[in-house]
């Protein structure tokens, strides 16, 4: 009898043990509502010693889960993101010493931007960003490289004095894509989106579709279109892929090569864009339940008609959901 005892005793100090430990589990872990990214651009992860055109570029994003209250019918995710970035443009050297050497504007562009990104079960998405940004000495991009410089020993700049003049302004853009094949097997899908920009700093079209190799997630859950945070508190499965985007982008407007739209005395250096500019990206991801790093390698053909030579960059990326 004792014995009998003994033995529920124990099998329900070991039940309420479980219990109590899962429920600790469960309270210590829960499913991420919010998640914070950054991602480094520049083509010194490309092992070429350079300080080329798009030279430099850093991103510090922050993304929530909408109100799923809101949700249309059709929509199964929607999430809210704001992002603090600044990109920095060289000519084909940073050691100009004439200004005939500049053959791309030199400028950084520092901006923040606010977008709203809206996911559907047929595994469309539409995005909608606008973004406030500036050109010029007042987006810091002197000071920036000369620091780095500085501080990883490397040899000195010149040339940003022919940078161009202070201008801001205001852009908007929509993005619309969505998925057009994915094998049984679920291992490859292509997809593709197309995007327009209408604003002071850039004007301009693009579209590209996207090709994925490997363990993928539909498009409202994935890594490759930020949306694994999840309105309904689901948690994505994990995704590790290879992806190529091929993209063909028509420039109306680049305050990054052509200074402020609407200033008399733009700077020193300006240049007429290339109107059609083809970049190509190659990149891997992996996603698990809280971290997302991605890697890229991306190559792309003249901004500028005149410029010497083509150019190329790579990116790292990392985030982290909490």
């Amino acid at each position: 009898m004792i014995h009998n005892l003994y033995n529920v005793g124990r099998a329900v100090t070991s039940t309420l043990l479980l219990f109590s430990f899962s429920y600790f589990l469960g309270f210590a872990q829960p499913l991420p509502r919010a998640e914070l990214n950054f991602r480094s651009d520049n083509d010194l992860y490309l092992f070429n010693k350079q300080d080329q055109y798009y030279t430099n570029g850093i991103f510090l994003n922050i993304r929530k889960v909408a109100d799923s209250t809101r949700l249309s019918p059709k929509e199964v995710n929607r999430l809210w993101g704001l992002t603090v970035g600044q990109k920095m443009y060289n000519a084909y050297t940073a050691q100009i010493r004439y200004i005939e050497e500049v053959d791309r504007p030199i400028t950084a562009y520092l901006f923040v931007a606010a977008d709203l990104d809206r996911y559907f079960a047929n595994e469309s998405v539409l995005s909608f960003t606008i973004e406030l940004g500036t050109i010029g000495q007042r987006a810091l991009g002197r000071q920036f490289q000369e620091g780095i410089h500085k501080v990883l020993n490397l040899y000195d700049i010149a040339g940003w004095e022919y940078q161009l003049k202070n201008a801001a302004g205001v852009d908007a853009s929509v993005r619309y894509g969505g998925l057009l094949y994915r094998n049984p097997a679920r291992w490859l899908d292509l997809s593709a989106h197309a995007e327009a920009i209408l604003g002071l700093n850039h004007t301009g079209l693009s579209v590209a579709p996207t090709l994925r190799l490997g363990r993928v997630n539909p498009l409202y859950q994935s890594v490759y279109t930020s949306s694994r945070l999840q309105v309904h508190g689901t948690t994505a499965n994990r995704e590790l892929f290879f992806y190529y985007t091929p993209q063909l982008r028509f420039v109306g407007y680049d305050a990054t090569l052509q200074g402020g739209m609407f200033l008399h005395d733009k700077g020193p250096v300006t240049h007429s864009p290339s109107r059609w500019v083809l970049y190509n990206q190659f990149g891997f991801a992996y996603a698990n339940r809280a971290i997302t790093l991605r890697m890229q390698y991306i190559f792309y053909s003249k901004e500028v008609p005149g410029m010497f030579f083509r150019h190329r960059y790579g990116s790292i990326g990392m985030g982290y959901r909490f």
